[in-house]
């Protein structure tokens, strides 16, 4: 059931066996995977069908030291079906080193493995709709080329690795019927969670406070999941604070906001194929017609053996005055300029941004009007492939272009110094305190990017196989200015990490609060380390395995009731 407006009382208390905190597609594939069971539901969403500007300033806050991140509001989506309702939809899962502790990554492993998810990725490649579970093009497309550029895979780097493309699936729409014909399930919509509140002197949380329309509630469970972001979750439970947990729930430790992590991403080298038709990097389509595309990836004893953070490499658009000869790139970069142009919240501010971006505009108009006429076929096919139900998830360089753009996104390692924490002046419109972020990469994160690149490259050369623009210097110089004005693309990792010693985690391996019996945390703010896997595929999965849990918890505690009422 969906209960859309507010019929309750004010100070209402409303009780369930499990309440979810959230609506994005950790909270939502929880309750999925809880609808028809004997346990009764309610999902506090946090937001409304659509996005509202209130709602999206809750998200506000700040960011030190400043352009080191994305506006807060920017990536994140405070709506019915959270941020995938903007998301791309690409999807691939963790790898089973991303798993493991390895000497060359302090703070890495995790407390379950890649096996105890694996039968959950299966499910969750059904719910993100994805076809089959399977990554491997070799497997997956037998009959099509083996490598993205023949001659170029070795035992160190390898390009059968595939990313599957959901449609993208939004949550909130795609499962809202199931939802709402749900008979164990209430979802509040617009209810947004306001603090988590324990049991006087005790280590049990007893209710949270709502406001559902203005209107104050509260709801009991015997079971919480906190579910609402990789920021929202840590800022809730730093807020949520009490005589026993003075600096905020599970914060025993100082360990709720930190160790907050992004990928690491962008484009710097360039790749000119010397021979086009040993070139596979176009999507391929399976049997169900999902897009998958392949990406170059360096194995595990590569990574072991020179020390490096997982990371992977696909070919895109170029990233400097050669990618201006790509119609495509150049329109998509007008595009995108003039959004920019028109967003700006002044007069002023948009006449200066005009001013700054008015070079590139014009070199990029110019050769869309010198170059787009060949284009035009393309561009339209393409765009009708955008337009479909099942969306080409992005529009290529184009085949005449000399040069490619080397994509990378990398894993950035566990830094307890990289943290999200609240801020002691700004506050919204509920009076919650509003976050800082201090994302900090380290110089292991700037080192194995060269290294990555370096290794492909030097492979490239010796091949052969064309020319290649690169150099380390510029590279360097590169990837501090990307950290100096960093975009997550809401990729927002580890700020309630899960550790087996509560001295360095938050949760435990079943994603349960150190210090507290009945607090679960699903999403990636528990994941220990990044890997390079975009975490939309990873947080369903693992969200379903939390499900599972809490399922088992109650029939176990069935068994037990009836074994003492026999004996």
């Amino acid at each position: 059931m969906i209960v859309t407006k507010n019929t309750f009382q004010p100070g209402q208390v409303l009780d369930a066996d499990i309440c979810i905190i959230g609506s994005g597609p950790a909270a939502i594939s929880m309750a999925l995977s809880l609808d028809s069971s004997p346990l009764s539901v309610i999902l506090l969403t946090g937001g409304g069908w659509i996005e509202t500007a209130t709602n999206q300033d809750l998200y506000r806050g700040s960011i030190s030291p400043t352009g080191t991140h994305e506006p807060l509001e920017e990536n994140r989506r405070r709506q019915f079906g959270g941020t995938s309702a903007a998301w791309g939809g690409r999807c691939m899962p963790f790898e089973p080193v991303d798993f493991k502790t390895r000497s060359w990554v302090p703070d890495s492993g995790w407390p379950i493995t890649y096996e105890d998810l694996l039968p959950y990725y299966h499910k969750a490649a059904d719910l993100c709709e994805i076809g089959r579970f399977e990554f491997d093009a070799q497997k997956a497309f037998p009959d099509h080329k083996r490598e993205i550029l023949d001659g170029l895979d070795s035992d160190e780097l390898i390009s059968y690795p595939l990313e599957r493309w959901s449609p993208p699936v939004h949550f909130g729409k795609t499962y809202q019927a199931a939802l709402a014909n749900s008979t164990n399930i209430r979802v509040l919509m617009d209810a947004h969670v306001l603090s988590i509140q324990t049991q006087e002197d005790t280590d049990t949380i007893s209710h949270v406070t709502a406001s559902m329309g203005g209107v104050p509630l509260s709801v009991t469970a015997r079971n919480f999941v906190l579910a609402a972001g990789g920021i929202e979750n840590a800022r809730l439970l730093l807020t949520s604070t009490n005589e026993q947990f003075p600096t905020g729930l599970g914060n025993q430790n100082d360990n709720v906001g930190r160790y907050y992590m992004v990928h690491f991403s962008g484009v710097y080298a360039e790749v000119n194929v010397r021979d086009k038709t040993k070139l596979m990097a176009d999507f391929e389509r399976d049997a169900g017609g999902v897009y998958c595309r392949r990406r170059w990836w360096f194995p595990e004893p590569v990574q072991e053996a020179r020390k490096l953070l997982n990371s992977i490499f696909f070919l895109y658009h170029a990233n400097t005055t050669n990618g201006h000869r790509d119609v495509l790139f150049s329109s998509r970069f007008v595009a995108k300029s003039v959004l920019s142009i028109v967003s700006q919240r002044s007069v002023d501010g948009a006449i200066s941004h005009t001013k700054k971006l008015l070079p590139s505009l014009k070199e990029h108009a110019v050769n869309i009007a010198k170059n787009g006429f060949l284009e035009i076929p393309d561009i339209v096919r393409l765009s009708l492939k955008r337009m479909a139900k099942r969306r080409l998830p992005y529009l290529l360089p184009s085949k005449r272009n000399d040069y490619w753009g080397l994509y990378f996104q990398a894993e950035q390692s566990p830094n307890r110094e990289s943290r999200i924490c609240l801020s002691e002046s700004e506050k919204d419109a509920f009076g919650i305190p509003r976050v800082e972020v201090k994302l900090a990469f380290l110089e292991a994160d700037i080192q194995s990017v060269i290294d990555t690149h370096t290794l492909f490259v030097n492979k490239f050369i010796s091949k052969n196989l064309g020319e290649i623009h690169y150099s380390e210097e510029g590279l360097r110089h590169y990837l501090h200015e990307r950290i100096g004005n960093y975009n997550s693309a809401s990729h927002n990792i580890g700020t309630t990490r899960m550790s087996n010693d509560p001295q360095t985690g938050v949760v435990d391996k079943r994603s349960k609060v150190y210090g507290l019996t009945n607090l679960y945390v699903a999403g990636s703010s528990v994941f220990p380390t990044g890997g390079h896997a975009n975490p939309t595929l990873t947080i369903v999965a693992h969200a379903l395995l939390l499900a599972d849990y809490l399922k088992s918890k109650r029939t176990e505690k069935q068994a037990t009731l009836m074994s003492r009422s026999s004996s």
